[in-house]
């Protein structure tokens, strides 16, 4: 069984068009020409776009007159025609005959559109490489929905970060490439300190705007490796890979104090700020799993505000 042998998703089965492509390119282009639902059209051996069917200008709002006689690359971002996919693209086609990928394309319009397309190679008997077709679709759309769909699984719906279901299980991961690559991790709990106060003074609104601002100067202080997530309320937690004790503490006292500095307006006009008590623990050889090392963290949590509240404390055996 061959590439041509597979069914394909967009509806486009090149083993019945084969022998038309090799031995008549042009009749070819125009048999698919009026197909509306999906893009098709010819490549030369050099990437020259050579023809462009309705299909491809509905998606793409480029008419025939525009793209015949244009490079490939033409069809690509400027980001996509910087990284070279387009030329790796065709190389992948051209030496293996087919290739098959999501890719952002560009409208006419100027916006991005992200494309379900399959490039195949067309060859002679000699072996000569006669021509490129290209099948695409648009699954803008689909993707969109797909991002949104993600996007509410796996955040807090107030505040963007991770929330508690996905940090876990995000955390998890990255303590068993922590232990078999011998490297520091370490987890903070974080709990903002009196925070009823806020709500019952200012309002709820008030309390909302406060954790959403809490959650920013979380992740600008996170490094891009950190993992920030809410576990309700005002209880926060940022999982800090290849961070022992020291450098972790440094990166939450700066984060400590910088929440002193904020200040909140609320919708009445009255400013107020708030501070916030931390716990950290650090991964140990012996450490079993996500749920003893966050039971330390809490434990340096709780000497926090058992201290005055407004500091970090770190967790000792």
């Amino acid at each position: 069984m061959n590439e041509y042998d597979h069914p394909r998703s967009d509806g486009f089965d090149l083993r019945e068009h084969e022998t038309l492509l090799k031995n008549e390119p042009a009749r070819y282009a125009a048999v698919v020409r009026e197909v509306s639902s999906f893009g098709i059209y010819l490549l030369d051996p050099e990437g020259v776009i050579r023809s462009w069917n309705r299909g491809a200008e509905n998606i793409t709002g480029f008419t025939e007159a525009e793209m015949l006689g244009r490079p490939f690359e033409n069809l690509f971002t400027e980001d996509s025609r910087r990284d070279g996919l387009p030329q790796r693209t065709l190389q992948f086609a051209r030496a293996n005959r087919h290739h098959k990928d999501e890719q952002p394309r560009l409208r006419r319009d100027g916006k991005e559109l992200i494309a379900l397309c399959t490039l195949d190679a067309v060859r002679q008997e000699s072996g000569a490489l006669a021509s490129f077709v290209e099948v695409f679709t648009d699954i803008t759309e689909v993707k969109q929905r797909e991002a949104s769909l993600y996007h509410r699984a796996t955040r807090d719906a107030l505040t963007g970060i991770f929330n508690r279901g996905h940090f876990t299980e995000m955390a998890v991961q990255e303590i068993e490439r922590a232990r078999r690559f011998a490297e520091p991790l370490s987890v903070a709990l974080l709990d903002l300190d009196h925070f009823k106060r806020v709500n019952d003074t200012y309002g709820h609104d008030a309390g909302d705007m406060a954790l959403v601002q809490f959650s920013q100067t979380c992740q600008e202080f996170a490094r891009k490796i950190d993992l920030v997530g809410r576990l309700g309320g005002e209880e926060f937690v940022i999982l800090l890979p290849r961070a022992n004790k020291e450098p972790a503490f440094e990166i939450l006292q700066r984060l400590r104090l910088k929440v002193m500095e904020t200040r909140i307006t609320s919708s009445g006009g009255a400013q107020f700020g708030f501070t916030v008590s931390i716990g950290l623990a650090s991964l140990r050889p012996h450490t079993r799993d996500l749920r003893e090392l966050l039971r330390n963290a809490d434990a340096a949590l709780y000497k926090a505000k058992r201290e005055g509240r407004n500091r970090v404390e770190c967790w000792f055996e």
